[in-house]
């Protein structure tokens, strides 16, 4: 949980009586900046306006900003305008959990004396209480939260407040090249997922997408979310299952998008696992030519993998993945909760892509993975702080790779361990084994071509071996069809110039690819995998 607590907002909009009672609450210290300016100027705002002017005025929040970044256990009422300039907006946003606090022009004009707020004076006030929202409000979306006073009392409001607080964990901005977008774990951040997305600009009705299973778990409690924002939204559930992953599952949802009005300006959120976030997202990326796309993962190799990136699309009869698009999310919460919800099977196959990311990075993420997490723990009221602590590893690794190849066209491709492999054993066994076992297995298959074209040892493919086994995960096949695995194989998109790609070993932490594989040495690896 971060140290700091900021509200920002417009005045009037309730700050520093927010602000005060959050920080009893807390026992954290309360700074409000307009205050603790005054108490260094020794005069009241109006008359540092007066006397030094606007411009001296701002360079004092500026200075300010510098020394309440460093402040632990604080809650800060910002000034009204302190949050517009950008150098302060990015300290600010880096250094806590920034909740925005918005009022109508009604209440604002009722709860503020015009005559002590210099930014108010010169014309008439209703006019510019809206005009300075108007200007403010591209500052004010790109906070955190937003939450409405005009109807709540100051109590209302710190409860609120104070949830939303306590909810997160832990946020991880990405970049890419049309913008950014966070990251947010926390235990039971979905309940404040609302007020996340309030504020931004988006219009009304929201898509809620999830399927018939998660749906029941998720739907309902997401769209409640959204509603104690003030967003109405409506909920589609597709089909479960690999199997759905297809274009006719697309186009019910632009049935149901077109329905229930969904606009350009609107949201689709993918509740779910990965074939959920990679349907929606495509949805999303071609519905109105796309509209934002917001992904809330509830299971574990959806969290570690798949949510984050862009990378959506849907099966073809011919090929896994053959048809999709790049469309990055606008936010991302993972809510941890989730994960004591999950079978068995489904930790397992989340914890494949974390020992794959694991190999990727080496280091102490590997390091964390060979130490072992018990999956088993992961169930009632606590979710294992080890699972935690390699689930952000893997979300480090990942955020870090599509930051430096957001299209794919270099390292990204180091992401794919052990996906050939897996993607042609998923295919054959008509998806009864799920993604993450097929990855495992892959991974098995990997080690043991990279050890029989000399580029890694007996031992590796052992440690590898003997990681996936320990958590469960599937790392032998007995019958497989060797050659129909082959087959399928030959559909991977990842092929260049009629060659499969493989991404293959030197040590954990020194991974590469290579197309250099005989089909030969390539069959003998599956083979193996029936021959323990």
């Amino acid at each position: 949980m971060s140290e700091r607590l900021i509200l920002a907002g417009f005045m009037g909009a309730g700050k520093t009586t927010v602000g005060q009672l959050c920080a009893e609450r807390l026992g954290y210290d309360f700074v409000d900046a307009d205050a603790e300016i005054e108490r260094r100027e020794g005069m009241p705002i109006p008359r540092i306006f007066e006397q030094k002017g606007e411009a001296y005025f701002r360079q004092l929040e500026t200075a300010l900003v510098q020394e309440l970044v460093q402040h632990p256990r604080a809650v800060i009422a910002t000034g009204g305008g302190m949050i517009v300039n950008e150098a302060n907006r990015r300290a600010l946003l880096g250094s806590g959990v920034c909740v925005c606090l918005t009022a109508s022009p009604e209440a604002i004009l009722s709860r503020v004396d015009a005559g002590t707020r210099p930014m108010l004076r010169g014309g008439d006030v209703r006019d510019r209480i809206a005009a300075l929202l108007k200007e403010r409000a591209p500052a004010y979306r790109e906070l955190h939260y937003c939450v409405d006073t005009t109807s709540n009392s100051p109590a209302d409001v710190v409860e609120r407040v104070l949830s939303i607080y306590g909810a997160e964990r832990t946020r991880i901005p990405v970049s890419h090249p049309g913008g950014h977008y966070d990251i947010v774990m926390g235990e039971n951040i979905m309940d404040q997922l609302g007020f996340a997305l309030a504020g931004r600009g988006w219009s009304a009705p929201f898509a809620i997408v999830s399927d018939e299973h998660v749906a029941p778990f998720y739907g309902e409690r997401l769209r409640r979310a959204l509603q104690c924002a003030g967003i109405d939204s409506f909920i589609h559930s597709m089909p479960a299952g690999e199997t759905h992953k297809h274009l006719q599952t697309v186009e019910g949802m632009y049935r149901a998008f077109s329905e229930h009005g969904l606009e350009r300006s609107g949201v689709v959120i993918a509740v779910g696992g990965g074939v959920v976030g990679d349907v929606t997202g495509f949805a999303a990326a071609t519905y109105l030519r796309g509209v934002s796309f917001v992904q809330v993962p509830t299971s574990l190799l959806a969290m570690a993998d798949s949510s984050i990136g862009g990378k959506v699309g849907v099966d073809t009869s011919f090929g896994k993945n053959l048809v999709g698009a790049f469309k990055q999310p606008e936010f991302v919460a993972i809510d941890t909760s989730c994960l004591r919800t999950l079978p068995l099977v489904e930790l397992r196959c989340g914890y494949a892509e974390i020992v794959k990311a694991a190999l990727i990075a080496g280091g102490d993420a590997y390091e964390r993975v060979r130490r072992g997490v018990d999956l088993t723990h992961v169930s009632g009221a606590t979710t294992d702080e080890g699972l935690i602590a390699t689930l952000l590893d893997a979300i480090h690794l990942k955020r870090a790779v599509v930051e430096e190849d957001p299209y794919e066209k270099g390292r990204r491709a180091l992401l794919n361990l052990g996906h050939t492999f897996g993607h042609g054993i998923e295919a054959w066994s008509d998806f009864t084994i799920k993604h993450g076992e097929a990855v495992a297995l892959g991974m098995v298959c990997a080690a043991r071509l990279s050890q029989a074209m000399a580029f890694c040892d007996d031992d590796l493919v052992r440690e590898i071996v003997a990681l996936l086994a320990a958590a469960g995960l599937p790392t032998a096949l007995p019958h497989v069809d060797v050659e129909a695995v082959w087959q399928l194989m030959q559909s991977d998109k990842k092929k260049r110039s009629g060659k499969l790609n493989f991404v293959l070993l030197h040590t954990q932490g020194d991974i590469f690819v290579t197309h250099a594989a005989s089909e030969n040495q390539i069959k003998q690896a599956l083979a193996a995998l029936s021959q323990q």
